[in-house]
């Protein structure tokens, strides 16, 4: 049977049936009172799940060492008619390439050939046209000497300019003289210039020629390098190529026909990968035993309860267990399928604790990281406050160096107003009493004192308006960086007041629902405790009965209480076969 077929509930069933009608009474209530899986059941599971695995594993490395070695025979026969396919393509490649060498060399040769005489050629014309350079620029200086003579001796304008003066007849022929040598140097010029042009376009066309050769050359060179590289390197190795891979094939092929427990018959590549398939899969049948052997751990206790209480409605007869025993343990199986149930509330509880832990965990973690940025943003531009701080006390002394500033201001005018006054009231005076003129400069003096006072005054309200419009500067930068720092200001106290505040408000809830939580977990384990002493404390005897599940007449069945007695009832009553808790 493959892993896959197991029935892991079936097995557990019939193992624990098995176990159960191979057991006494004291094993019974052993293993119902330990509220574990039991090893009898779940050794004999173990063996049985490793049997089959182990099975399944063989049968899966049987498999695919099958599929391997197919696809290494079909590989092989792939690969020799690729390697036959290259080799003749490669043959008729070299053919083609030993037709193509020989037209090569022959074009190698011309183009030798071709290159030597364009190049003595070109060095011909070149050398001819560097003469005619050469001659033209004789000419030139020698045109150029015999104007600046001829303009010396002979000016046009002492020649010209008179014409009714007669010129004397050695100067003249001097002069046809000279003029006649310079028109033939400007023929000549003309001449070796024409010359000069022609043989310029013949030069640039001889060179065009010369580098178009030396191209085809270079181009028949590189083809030839790489025919030659094809045919000596490139071939030769993939021939020895081929070898090696028909060498490879035989003793694959030799393997297969032999016996081969090492599996010599597939490739280093083939064998690798079927190396990693047979450990993918084996893992993954492990990973399925695994997964059935801790289901059939998880029911293994669960099923026990269950299959002992049917065999137990259905063994009155048996001769192992008497009757009294069997009334013992439909008792302790009652208690401990109720017991079984508040495991699972105590399950609930712990996962309910855990989920609640973590949650506080990450609240907490949301609360330290709020803490950091409120922090960041309480203290992110602290040169912002510093400056703020300077510039408000530097508003301050400007404040009193202004209201300073007014105040002598207005004493300075009061005076200027009061000299003012005077001067005009003693100039008045003077020149009704014809007084004599000295007299004159105290009005005159009071005069300059206002006019004195005046210029103070205005200097004092330079000052005043300096101090203003630096405090009115100051102010509109301590604005600006008021809104910068609002700005953080208020996600700090957004932070603070609304995200912080709800996460502690949420940290609480979650604190005393995990107190809440602890409590009745705490709780639930005392109870089970208590019910497990129950269930202990329950054994057969002949010498009474046992109050705690009631009526019970069926058998002499006493409860022994493992601690002392008290007034009121510690565990409620039996009812139908259910202990009830009251929750």
């Amino acid at each position: 049977m493959a892993l896959s077929e197991v029935v892991i509930n079936d097995i557990v069933q019939s193992q624990t049936k098995a176990v159960i009608s191979e057991s006494n009474y004291h094993l019974l209530r052993q293993y119902l009172l330990e509220r574990k899986p039991l090893l009898r059941i779940l050794n004999p599971i173990s063996s049985l799940l490793f049997e089959h695995c182990n099975s399944d594993k063989q049968a899966m490395i049987n498999y695919l060492t099958q599929r391997a070695c197919e696809s290494q025979i079909n590989h092989d026969s792939q690969e020799a008619i690729n390697d036959e396919r290259e080799q003749e393509n490669e043959h008729a490649l070299k053919i083609n390439y030993e037709r193509e060498l020989y037209d090569l060399q022959n074009t190698l040769q011309q183009l030798e050939t071709k290159c030597a005489q364009q190049e003595h050629y070109y060095n011909q014309i070149n050398r001819q046209y560097n003469e005619f350079k050469i001659s033209i620029s004789r000419v030139n200086s020698n045109l150029e000497r015999l104007r600046n003579e001829r303009q010396i001796r002979y000016p046009e304008g002492n020649i010209h300019a008179h014409t009714p003066m007669t010129v004397p007849l050695q100067d003249q022929q001097t002069w046809d003289r000279l003029l006649q040598e310079e028109n033939r140097l400007v023929e000549e010029r003309q001449r070796l210039t024409y010359l000069f042009n022609s043989k310029e376009s013949e030069r640039t066309k001889e060179e065009q020629n010369l580098t178009q050769y030396l191209q085809e050359k270079k181009e028949s060179e590189r083809r030839y390098q790489e025919i030659k590289h094809q045919m000596e390197i490139v071939f030769p190795e993939n021939e020895q190529q081929r070898h090696l891979r028909n060498e490879e094939r035989l003793a694959r092929n030799r393997a297969r026909n032999t016996y081969d427990p090492h599996l010599q018959q597939l490739s280093p590549e083939s064998l690798e990968s079927l190396k990693q398939q047979i450990e993918s899969q084996a893992r993954e049948l492990d990973n399925q035993r695994t997964q059935l052997m801790s289901e059939a751990t998880e029911m293994s206790y669960k099923t026990y309860l269950t299959q002992l209480e049917l065999a137990l409605q259905h063994s009155e007869n048996s001769p192992q267990i008497m009757f009294n025993e069997q009334t013992a343990l439909k008792m302790i199986v009652s208690i401990m399928k109720n017991l079984a149930e508040m495991a699972g509330k105590e399950k609930g509880l712990i996962n309910s604790l855990d989920e609640e832990q973590n949650k506080l965990r990450s609240l907490q973690k949301s609360l330290l990281e709020c803490t950091r940025q409120l922090q960041n943003h309480l203290t992110s531009k602290p040169h912002l406050v510093k400056q703020n701080k300077e510039l408000t006390e530097e508003n301050e002394r400007l404040q009193l160096k202004s209201e300073a500033a007014a105040s002598y201001k207005k004493s300075a005018l009061y005076v200027s107003l009061f000299s003012m006054s005077s001067s005009l009231v003693s100039t008045g005076i003077v020149s009704a009493l014809i007084i004599s003129p000295v007299f004159f400069t105290i009005p005159g003096a009071l005069a300059m004192l206002s006019l004195v006072a005046l210029v103070v005054a205005l200097g004092f309200q330079y000052q005043k308006h300096g101090s203003e419009t630096q405090m009115e500067q100051n102010s509109q930068v301590m604005e600006k960086n008021d809104v910068m720092l609002m700005k953080d200001w208020k996600k700090a106290n957004e932070l603070s007041l609304t995200t912080m505040a709800e996460l502690n408000t949420k940290i609480e809830k979650s604190e005393k629902y995990l107190v809440e939580l602890d409590q009745k977990l705490k709780e639930q384990q005392h109870v089970m405790s208590l019910v497990l002493n129950k269930a202990q404390s329950v054994s057969t005897s002949y010498s009474g009965n046992s109050t705690f599940f009631g009526n019970t007449t069926t058998g002499n069945v006493v409860y022994l209480p493992s601690a002392p007695s008290q007034d009121e009832l510690l565990y409620p009553p039996i009812e139908e076969g259910t202990v009830h808790y009251g929750y």
